[in-house]
Formats: C-alpha cells, sequence, structure tokens
C-alpha cells in the first residue's frame, strides 16, 4: 500500500509522536510510507522517522498553487493510494488535498485528534469569558463564541464531505461528531485509538522498583493542561507525605508562573525534569495526574499505564471513560457542576498514597488494559480500514 499522511507541521506534539510510529510501524511491515507537512516548524520529529519514510517540508500552512502543485507531484511519483490527513478540522489540509488529487484514485481519511465539541479555538473564548466580567467584553465574547462554533460545524461538514472517512479516537465521540457537525448520516465515521507511543519491549512490572513519586507529563500550558492545578494540589498533599515527590517532565508557556507558584508554596520535593525521555520517569513512578480543561485521547494514559503506572485522571473528556475504569485501572475526578475540584483531586490521590495494595493492584489492572492501545493492535485495525477502502 502507498500511504501519505499530512501533517501542518513537525513540530513535537502528540498528532505528530503519533504519525512517527505509525508511519514507521507501516514502512517496517512493508509498505510504501510518505509524509507532507506544510511547514517544518521545530522539525524536533524528523529524526524519529525511519529511514525507509519519505518526508517532504512546504514553507507555508496555505492552500496556495504552490503547495497544492507540490503534493500532486507527490502524489504522482509515489503512486499514493491513500492519505491520512492529521489535520481533521482545519479547512486548509483537506482543500489542498482534493485540489491535488483531482481525478487522481486516491482515498482520503481524516483525523481529528480531540473531542469534537472541544478545541482550542473555543475554550480559549471560554477562558475569556470566565476571566472576564465587563458586560461588553462578555458580550463581545459571546458573539465570538457563537461565530467560532458555527464556522466549527461547517469546517467538519465541509472535511467530512470531502473524506471517503473520517476518523474519531473513541466511540464516546461520535454523539458529539454529531450535535456539532448536524450529520445525521455518519456513514462515513469510523472510530480508531491512537496506539502506545513510547516503547514498553523489555519492560517488566515490579512494584519494588517503584519510587514513591507522583509525576505530570506534557505541555506545561494554562488554557488546556491546567498544570497550576497539579501544584496546588502538591501543596496539600506534601507535608503530609515527606516521602513523596512530584516530578513535571515537559516544558511550554506556563513553566515560569509553576515554578513560581512552587516557591509560593515553599513546596520543596517538586522536580521540574524538562522535555526528557519519558521512558525512565514511567519506569519509576507510581503514579500520574492529569488535571486538563479538555483532552482527545490523552497520550500519556496509554503509556503510562503500560508501565504499571496508575492514573488519576479530571474527567473532562467523554474518552476516559473508555481509558479508565474508575477505581479498577485509575482513577476519575468527577466535574463539580462542570468546574474541577481540587479537594477531589487531592482526596483520590491522597488514597492511593495510602493504600500501597490498593495502589498495586491497580497497576496490574492498568497494563493488562494497556495492551488494547498496542501498536500493533493498532496496525491491525488499520490494515482493516485501508481494505474497506480498497475494496469501497
Amino acid at each position: 500500500m502507498n500511504i501519505l499522511f499530512l501533517l501542518r507541521t513537525l513540530d513535537l506534539g502528540g498528532v505528530e509522536i503519533v504519525t512517527t510510529v505509525l508511519a514507521n510501524k507501516f514502512a517496517k511491515e512493508g509498505h510504501s510510507v510518505s509524509v507532507f507537512s506544510f511547514k517544518k516548524g521545530s522539525g524536533a520529529v524528523i529524526n524519529r522517522f525511519d529511514e525507509r519514510v519519505d518526508v517532504y517540508i512546504c514553507d507555508s500552512y496555505k492552500c496556495s498553487l504552490k503547495n497544492v502543485k507540490f503534493l500532486r507531484k507527490i502524489f504522482i511519483i509515489k503512486q499514493i493510494e491513500i492519505v491520512i490527513n492529521q489535520w481533521g478540522l482545519p479547512l486548509v489540509p483537506i482543500r489542498t488535498i482534493f485540489k491535488a488529487k483531482n481525478n487522481l484514485n486516491i482515498k482520503v481519511i481524516s483525523v481529528y485528534h480531540n473531542d469534537p465539541i472541544q478545541n482550542g479555538r473555543i475554550n480559549s473564548i471560554k477562558f475569556q469569558l470566565l476571566k472576564n466580567q465587563n458586560i461588553v467584553s462578555v458580550v463581545f465574547f459571546r458573539v465570538l463564541l457563537w461565530i467560532v462554533s458555527f464556522a466549527t460545524s461547517y469546517s467538519f461538514r465541509y472535511i467530512y464531505s470531502h473524506s471517503d472517512f473520517f476518523e474519531v479516537l473513541s466511540p464516546y465521540y461520535v454523539s458529539n461528531f454529531r450535535s456539532i457537525s448536524h450529520i445525521n448520516n455518519l456513514n462515513k465515521l469510523i472510530v480508531q485509538s491512537n496506539p502506545v507511543t513510547i516503547d514498553c519491549s523489555g519492560y517488566t512490572y515490579d512494584s519494588q522498583k517503584k519510587y514513591k513519586e507522583i509525576i505530570y507529563v506534557g505541555r506545561l500550558d494554562s488554557i488546556q493542561k491546567k498544570v497550576n492545578r497539579v501544584i496546588e494540589m502538591w501543596a496539600q498533599l506534601e507535608h503530609i507525605f515527606p516521602l513523596w515527590k512530584l516530578t513535571i517532565v515537559g516544558d511550554g508557556p506556563q513553566k515560569t508562573d509553576l515554578i513560581e507558584l512552587v516557591s509560593k508554596f515553599r513546596l520543596k520535593h517538586v522536580l521540574f525534569a524538562g522535555l526528557k525521555d519519558v521512558r525512565p520517569f514511567y519506569e519509576r513512578a507510581s503514579i500520574l495526574v492529569l488535571t486538563s480543561d479538555y483532552e482527545g485521547f490523552p497520550l500519556v494514559l496509554n503509556e503510562c499505564m503500560s508501565f504499571g503506572v496508575v492514573p488519576v485522571v479530571y474527567g473532562s473528556f467523554a474518552a476516559i471513560n473508555e481509558i479508565i475504569e474508575d477505581n479498577v485501572n485509575g482513577l476519575i475526578v468527577n466535574n463539580q457542576n462542570g468546574h474541577f475540584c481540587l479537594s477531589e483531586m487531592v482526596s483520590k490521590v491522597k488514597y492511593l498514597m495510602d493504600n500501597d495494595d490498593i495502589l498495586k493492584k491497580m497497576a496490574s489492572y492498568s497494563l493488562v488494559k494497556s495492551s488494547n492501545y498496542s501498536l500493533n493492535s493498532i496496525y491491525k485495525q488499520w490494515m482493516h480500514t485501508f481494505n474497506e477502502l480498497v475494496c469501497s
């Protein structure tokens, strides 16, 4: 099969990491794999691609004649059969694909990597609504929210109609996609999860090798990830559990504020590890916390569970109920009237820290659950999807 992945940039983000893992797996299994990116960005994932994967980079994120011609040339030279559009919401990628494949027999799968009713633009406006009490500002942001929601709905319908399949990451997102897109006939909608993107080969769970350590892994930002909640949680636990520590793995715009918050609370057992290979942290940590206001299908959950790290997660996104069975392989912090409840997060993390036997039992169930998202399992699902497309 001749496959092309389409990306917006080659930054180090969840979509890009998933793409490298899938592209490398497809190439290893004998497929011809190409990657087309509108911009290089940081280029942080380029070296992660297998040498058998051809990477093509443009210099602008536009549906320009130059980009259309470049993409079409790749389609013809590489005899592309299937395009996986990894940016299943903006119109630029699908419009560029649609123009470039004119009169070519190429199938298109568009993938949306978040909850369809939540995205960065919508949630940033909602964030501003919460911050601003001025009546003029409130009216302005409410109108803006309506406009963006309308544009999002239109975009989903357009992309769906110009794709052979449209993919969401969880069955819990099917109804959300229907509600925002207003599409009743969802015969082209498919459900397929992302794989575990970190190599856990050679790892064997041993509770004796686990540290008394809680970790957060991900981007440090205040709009989506809300990492300040992790610090606020730890501020209520550190003095009770002096043998435990909190490690924050990642980087982002909120880092300086978080360091100041640690100083404000006079916390002594907090480590900012920065951007590093996360496997050593998964191997030694006991608990992972995630406090995001919205997510799609966060990679860190399946990653951490594959190393026996028990997740405690704010249930702000529907797919959490697919990943975590509450009180079995992790704990879900329910929202209170639509809002994050710090006291419940503290209570649930404290429960695990206090009960070593329960922590070990949940860790063992986490390992079992994570196998559902192994790379081999997800690869088989993709092959089934490809066969459906070819036969349709």
